[in-house]
């Protein structure tokens, strides 16, 4: 099974609620790319159908195997098919939530990439919304909630996650990658706090790339239009290296904000540049 980080508010919230007996009918699952959101909402429905669900490391249960490895009769978990979600896939969902569990106390649908549900089928969904079958759990996980209706997710009841700490997301890429602490560190500054994306940084060289660019940021009025033309040249050759390139830069600025108003260093994301950072923030008010 993958490893679920962080979010340990979040999962005894969750099991609270299934202790009591006072879970939602329908859930929004929204935070970043890359944190967890989906592990935690398959867990969550280990913990509603488990004979015997005691904690989150819960491990030897087949009911929950079979939930996690997705072939349990009465858990569904949905992806979008070619980037959408539509109509004719959410009345499969309200067919198969019509009845009622064959062999758990509860049916659960996990709808993954919530917002590329279309219109249409975000109507139809509506109908379920307001009127849930009896032990039937609904749970959408999305990085872009605002793509959702606002009639929609006013009727489900809303999981915030946040951005995993940077410790954390070091602490990880060390141990599957098996790469220096520092090196770690500064991918997890990078990643906005997302596993996810800092396995993409790690595995697109991006420590590469930024350490090219701080070389121009830290002396950038000695470059001139010639360097500003040589390094839009190296960036915008591939599209995600230029994405990547106009976000370095974007936290170098605001680096150099935060130490020019005398923040702590533990709210730098480029920590293991503080000192190149702290010269060139002299250079600005």
């Amino acid at each position: 099974m993958t490893k679920i980080l962080g979010h340990e508010d979040i999962i005894a919230v969750l099991k609270k609620s299934v202790d009591e007996k006072r879970t939602a009918h329908s859930y929004l699952f929204s935070g970043i790319e890359g944190i967890g959101k989906k592990l935690i909402a398959i867990e969550f429905a280990c913990m509603l159908n488990c004979p015997a669900f005691s904690s989150i490391d819960h491990r030897n249960c087949k009911t929950c195997e079979r939930i996690r490895k997705g072939i349990h009769a009465d858990v569904r978990i949905e992806k979008p098919l070619k980037g959408s979600i539509r109509i004719d896939r959410v009345r499969q969902l309200q067919g198969f939530l019509k009845y009622s569990p064959i062999e758990a106390p509860y049916r659960v649908i996990i709808l993954d990439d919530a917002h590329t549900i279309n219109r249409p089928a975000q109507n139809a969904l509506l109908k379920v919304l307001e009127e849930p079958p009896v032990n039937s759990i609904l749970v959408l996980v999305t990085s872009k909630a605002s793509a959702l209706l606002p009639t929609v997710r006013s009727r489900l009841r809303r999981i915030k996650f946040p951005p995993l700490d940077r410790s954390v997301v070091a602490e990880e890429l060390s141990r599957i990658k098996e790469i220096p602490q520092e090196e770690a560190m500064a991918i997890a500054g990078l990643s906005s706090g997302s596993l996810g994306h800092a396995l993409e940084l790690l595995s697109t060289n991006t420590l590469k790339l930024r350490n090219s660019l701080t070389g121009f940021l830290s002396n950038a009025p000695d470059y001139g239009l010639a360097g500003l033309l040589e390094l839009s040249a190296q960036v915008s050759s591939e599209a995600p290296r230029l994405v990547e390139a106009i976000h370095f830069g974007m936290t170098w600025i605001r680096d150099l904000l935060l130490i020019r108003i005398g923040a702590p260093a533990s709210f730098v994301v480029n920590t293991d540049l503080i000192d190149i950072l702290k010269t060139s923030a002299q250079h600005y008010s």
